[in-house]
């Protein structure tokens, strides 16, 4: 019999548990479901500086143009063929009144500097040496992508390595 209700505690346990995780797990889902960037949402203005020194305000600053925003640091396997194709994007839509920038996640100056050395990047490359646009934005993780609308609202999110066949249709759609 102590058996038997040994066993009938422990499932007891479980059963409590679970009811309670039923209970707080979709307010916590939830609370991080509102720290990320979502489709239609406007960022909060945040000042990061470029590799010279100079502070931008994004998305403040870059009202009025096609914004594409790439998250990345180097140790990201992907970023540098994905940074080569975000140039050409540059390039061929920056007169049609788009921008690039790259936001570099956690690391020093020197090492974006000797990471970019030999990559004839001509759009903005930003750093954020605290991570701090990781919350504002809810990025999870390198690479991350969005491209926001000449009003400055989230119209695309990409998580992961991005085409540049997808990156041109996105930034089409916005012209």
């Amino acid at each position: 019999m102590e058996a038997y209700l040994r066993i009938g505690r422990r499932n007891f346990l479980k059963v409590s548990a679970a009811a309670s995780l039923s209970f707080v797990l979709p307010k916590w889902l939830a609370g991080r479901a509102d720290a990320a960037m979502r489709v239609g949402d406007v960022p909060e203005p945040t000042i990061l500086t470029d590799l010279q020194g100079r502070q931008l305000i994004v998305p403040s600053d870059l009202m009025g143009k096609v914004l594409l925003l790439h998250f990345w640091a180097s140790w990201c396997p992907t970023c540098h063929g994905e940074m080569t194709a975000l140039e050409s994007a540059y390039i061929k839509y920056r007169k049609r009144g788009v921008v690039v920038c790259s936001i570099d996640l956690g690391e020093k100056r020197e090492a974006v500097v000797a990471y970019i050395r030999n990559m004839n990047i001509s759009y903005p490359i930003l750093l954020d040496p605290n991570s701090s646009t990781r919350k504002l934005f809810g990025v999870s993780g390198v690479p991350t992508y969005f491209v926001l609308t000449r009003k400055g609202a989230v119209r695309f999110k990409i998580i992961g390595a991005a085409d540049k066949d997808g990156l041109d249709r996105m930034i089409r759609t916005l012209l």
